[in-house]
């Protein structure tokens, strides 16, 4: 910025990613590989009981809600189908989600063939400071009253905090009290499934205890709590609780796509969790009916809840289209449940 007259060396790159099914790829076992038809590098991995592919590099302009391109979802099949079976067909009714993502690489504004490279936020902020420091001379010196993110007394995060680089010794908020065995005692204590306490200390660390706290009880003997907002997945409603009370979620999206994972898990499982966030969220801030169906509209159409056209099963067009949701979730209580019998599963429908 002091330098009108340097050049950029920042430029913006568009990344597309492809959810699929778990059964495309083992549960533990993941495919990265940097010769591709093109040149471009294509990975298979699995994620979070979900299969995710990509991804793509082409130039991009700056948008607030960069889009997948036809192009790069066809570019990512053709390659991910020369490592499947030659009877599996990568469907587009599999996709379960789709997004793009729009990363800043560096690039060398000397070289006629400009290369990438590949970062990790923390090393970029090492690195930047390490620059800065020895540009500008600069002497860091010790932080003083550091805060304590372990939430304890016993651990004074500070104190490594001598001025010289820490990055590698910084322990992330919920890593303090974390184990592999934490979600046994979580199981114990609250009663909640395995499979809900293992993502919430793999997700949380030891802050799944207060998690978990803000789950309601199910009123069933087990699971006691831990009443899930989407069947498919192990997130609850303790988690959109944690999220407003903790991490400071404003809007149902917020808690679906950057809370949770859901909406980059499976697009039409977030649109179907809408509605019990939205819930949830009135619950803890107080929204009026406008504001509900502010967020419920809203929530319907941001790109990352829709997913490509042409993978929309019938189910989620006729979701998002009957107005009659709109109008009877708020007057019939039992718009609101999580669980029906049968015949009134019919009748809703």
């Amino acid at each position: 910025m002091d330098d009108q007259e340097c050049k950029e060396i920042v430029a913006p790159s568009s990344g597309v990613h492809v959810i699929l099914p778990g059964y495309y790829s083992p549960g533990k076992m993941g495919l990265l590989d940097p010769s591709t038809s093109d040149g471009r590098v294509i990975f298979f991995l699995p994620w979070q009981g979900n299969t995710i592919a990509g991804t793509t590099d082409s130039p991009a302009p700056i948008s607030s809600t960069p889009l997948p391109d036809e192009d790069s979802v066809k570019w990512i099949f053709g390659e991910i189908s020369q490592y499947l079976s030659p009877e599996i067909n990568v469907r587009r009714g599999d996709v379960l989600a789709a997004w793009s993502g729009i990363r800043p690489l560096v690039k060398d504004p000397k070289a006629k063939n400009t290369e990438y490279l590949w970062t990790t936020y923390r090393q970029m902020a090492e690195d930047c400071v390490d620059a800065a420091i020895k540009e500008f001379q600069l002497s860091p010196s010790p932080v003083i009253n550091a805060p304590r993110v372990s939430d304890t007394e016993v651990i004074d995060d500070g104190a490594i905090l001598d001025g010289s680089c820490q990055t590698h010794k910084v322990r992330l908020i919920g890593a303090h009290g974390f184990s592999r065995t934490l979600f046994i005692p979580i199981i114990q204590h609250f009663g909640v499934e395995t499979e809900v306490a293992k993502h919430l200390t793999e997700s949380y660390g030891d802050r799944a205890w207060t998690v978990a706290g803000l789950c309601r009880l199910t009123g069933q003997r087990f699971p006691a709590r831990g009443e899930r907002i989407s069947r498919l997945y192990p997130f609850v409603n303790g988690e959109v609780r944690y999220a407003v009370r903790h991490e400071f979620a404003q809007t149902a999206v917020d808690v679906l796509a950057r809370r949770t994972r859901l909406a980059f898990l499976n697009a039409q499982a977030a649109l179907e969790a809408l509605p019990g966030a939205i819930d949830i969220m009135t619950e803890e801030l107080g929204w009026d009916c406008q504001r509900q169906d502010l967020e419920w509209k809203d929530g319907k159409h941001v790109p990352l809840l829709c997913p490509l056209v042409g993978c929309v099963p019938p189910s989620a067009l006729q979701f998002l289209n009957d107005q009659n949701f709109e109008r009877a979730r708020r007057k019939d209580p039992a718009y609101t449940r999580q669980a029906y019998p049968p015949l009134e599963v019919m009748h809703l429908r």
